[in-house]
């Protein structure tokens, strides 16, 4: 297996399996937002989601590769702010189907509350929280 998908796999292990119950259902939630864009794969909305998507776990598993489960990781969804942008310039064409538009008005309210937690931990990593703070490898560390 390549190092890349390996890197992948623990990412999501740690998520799905090492975090408190809490962290674990938000990023539950947070996937699911964001994989519901298969549902609307045929709106250049979604596959704009996909592909920042894929981009997004592409790059985290390089993050993850040099500094562990760090709080960098998220710094990655920094990726979404011109991708919302983007979006506003398309309102009428969202407007025109509800579904959606339902779906891209749950993905913004969820993606922005995760950018919020991601500047708080990019503020804690630049202030010298940079220990790995969960590993595959072990149980969450104290």
């Amino acid at each position: 297996m390549s190092k890349f998908l390996k890197n992948v796999l623990e990412i999501f292990g740690v998520v799905y399996l090492r975090f408190r119950p809490l962290p674990r259902l938000w990023c539950v939630w947070l996937v699911g937002v964001n994989a519901a864009c298969l549902f609307f794969i045929d709106h250049i909305e979604a596959q704009v989601v996909l592909g920042l998507t894929a981009l997004a776990v592409a790059l985290q598993a390089v993050i993850y590769d040099r500094t562990g489960f760090t709080r960098i990781l998220g710094s990655v969804h920094i990726l979404w702010i011109p991708m919302f942008a983007w979006m506003a310039t398309r309102l009428e064409a969202i407007q025109s189907d509800p579904s959606l538009a339902i779906w891209l008005t749950i993905l913004l309210a969820t993606n922005l509350t995760s950018l919020v937690i991601d500047v708080i931990d990019a503020v804690r990593y630049l202030r010298g929280e940079r220990r790995p703070h969960y590993s595959w490898a072990s149980p969450p560390l104290s």
